[in-house]
C-alpha cells in the first residue's frame, strides 16, 4: 500500500521523502530502504505526535504535503491539485475532501453561513446527527506552510475519546484553511481490515486493466476474470483471455494471444507469440517471437527460441530452447538430481517426440530427433535421431541432409 502512495508523491514532484513508521514494522522499514527516509514513532500517540518526531527546522523548510500511508488508491494527479490549490490560495493549510455516503470516516465540518472550513470530526467522535447530515469526507491528504505547521503542532492536545494528539486538530489553529473537493469518492478509501484491503485491490486492479485498454490498445476480452500486477507490461493489439494472471516484472510483446486460464510471473514473452490455456511460465523463463506455448504446458527459467513450439502438457525447466524447434507433447526435462539443478540445451531445428524424458545436464544437438517415450541420458550429436530406454542414437543425419533440413 505505501508504495502506491510513494509513487504517486513521486510522480507529482514531492521532494525529500519521509515515512513514520512504528518501531516494529521493521519489515516494512526494511522494504523502504532507498526509497524514502524511515522516521520512527516509539510511541502510539496520534498523528499529529507522529508528525513531531520530524525534526522542525526539517518541516520549517518548506511545504509540506502529508499523506496517510494506508491510502493507495490517491493518484499523483490529486497530490497535483492539492499543491496547486495550496499555492494559488496563499494559506497556511489545504484539505482534500470528497462526498461519500458510503463511508463512515471523519467528516469536515463547515460554517453554516460562509461555508468555509471550521473543522474535521474524527470518526470516534462524530455523533451519531453527524454521520446521518453531513457526508464530507476527509481524503487525509494535507497541505502546510512549515513554519505554520511547526507551531499550530505545540498546540495540538490530546482531548478526544481516543486519547491521542490527532494531525486534524491542527487545523484549528491555522486559519484559513482552504477545501480541495476531488471527485472520485474511491481515492478517500483507508484500508483498515481485509475487507477494505478487497476494495481497493479491486478498484485498482480495474484502474490497471483500463489503462491496458485505453492507453496500450490491448485486448481483455473479460477485465472481471483477468489480473494484472501494475509492474506488467504488455504491447500493444495483444489479446488477453478470461481467467489470466499476469504478475511481477512480466513483459509481453506485441501481437501475442495469451490464455484462457494462463499464470504468468516474471517471464517475457515476445512479439507473436501464444501462450495457453492452462500454461504456467514461472520466473525466469524468456520467449523469443512467433512462439507457441500450448495448454498445460509449465516453463521455469527457460529460454525459448524464436519460432519454436512447446505444444501441450511439457514441463521445461531449466532449458535452453533454440529456433524452430518442437518438443512433443509429455515430455520433461528432468531438471533436479536431488541435490542441485541442471540444465538441458536442445539445439535449433530440434524435434523431441511425445513422451519424451531429459535427464539433465544433457544436450541435443541441431536437427536433432527423439523417438516418443525415449530417455535421453546422454548427449545427442547434431542431427542425429535417439530412441529407447536408456535412448540410444540409431542413425545420424549427413552434412548434405542437414543443409537440406535448414532450407
Amino acid at each position: 500500500m505505501v508504495d502506491w502512495v510513494l509513487n504517486a508523491l513521486t510522480e507529482a514532484g514531492a521532494k525529500d521523502i519521509k515515512v513514520i513508521v512504528s518501531p516494529h514494522q521493521v519489515d516494512l522499514a526494511a522494504h523502504l530502504e532507498g526509497r524514502a527516509k524511515v522516521v520512527y514513532q516509539r510511541e502510539a500517540k496520534g498523528t499529529a505526535h507522529a508528525l513531531q518526531q520530524i525534526d522542525a527546522k526539517e518541516l520549517s523548510k518548506r511545504d509540506v504535503v502529508i499523506a496517510n500511508g494506508d491510502a493507495p488508491l490517491i493518484t499523483a494527479d490529486t497530490f497535483r491539485q492539492l499543491i496547486a490549490a495550496h499555492k494559488e490560495s496563499g494559506a497556511p493549510a489545504t484539505i482534500a475532501s470528497v462526498e461519500d455516503k458510503r463511508r463512515d470516516d471523519a467528516r469536515i465540518v463547515r460554517t453554516p453561513d460562509t461555508k468555509t472550513f471550521q473543522k474535521i470530526v474524527e470518526r470516534k467522535d462524530a455523533t451519531d446527527e453527524l454521520r446521518k447530515t453531513n457526508h464530507e469526507v476527509n481524503v487525509g491528504i494535507y497541505c502546510f506552510k512549515g513554519t505554520e505547521l511547526v507551531e499550530a503542532l505545540t498546540k495540538v492536545e490530546s482531548d478526544n475519546k481516543a486519547n491521542e494528539f490527532y494531525l486534524t486538530d491542527v487545523l484549528l489553529h491555522l486559519s484559513p484553511v482552504t477545501i480541495l473537493t476531488i471527485s472520485d469518492p474511491d481515492e478517500a478509501t483507508g484500508v483498515k481490515d481485509r475487507v477494505k484491503l478487497a476494495e481497493a485491490t479491486s478498484t485498482m486492479r480495474n484502474r490497471i486493466l483500463n489503462h491496458h485498454m485505453r492507453e496500450g490498445g490491448v485486448t481483455i476480452t473479460d477485465p472481471n476474470t483477468t489480473f494484472i500486477d501494475a509492474t506488467v507490461t504488455i504491447g500493444q493489439d495483444t489479446t488477453i483471455e478470461p481467467f489470466t494472471v499476469i504478475k511481477g516484472n512480466s513483459e509481453i510483446g506485441q501481437e501475442c494471444h495469451i490464455g484462457p486460464h494462463v499464470y504468468i510471473e516474471d517471464a517475457t514473452i515476445g512479439d507473436r507469440s501464444d501462450c495457453g490455456p492452462f500454461a504456467k511460465l514461472r520466473p525466469g523463463t524468456e520467449i523469443k517471437e512467433d512462439v507457441h506455448i500450448g495448454s498445460f504446458a509449465e516453463l521455469v527459467r527457460t529460454k525459448v527460441g524464436r519460432g519454436s513450439a512447446v505444444p501441450h502438457v511439457s514441463y521445461l525447466g531449466d532449458t535452453d530452447l533454440g529456433e524452430d524447434a518442437n518438443i512433443g507433447a509429455g515430455t520433461i526435462t528432468a531438471n533436479f538430481n536431488g541435490t542441485q539443478k541442471n540444465r538441458t540445451v536442445i539445439g535449433d531445428g530440434a524435434f523431441v517426440g511425445v513422451d519424451t524424458m531429459l535427464v539433465a545436464p544433457v544436450k541435443l544437438g541441431k536437427n536433432s530427433r527423439t523417438g516418443a517415450g525415449s530417455v535421453v541420458t546422454k548427449d545427442v550429436p547434431d542431427g542425429a535421431t535417439a530412441v529407447g530406454v536408456p535412448a540410444r542414437v540409431i542413425r545420424k543425419k549427413t552434412v548434405d541432409e542437414m543443409d537440406e533440413h535448414a532450407k
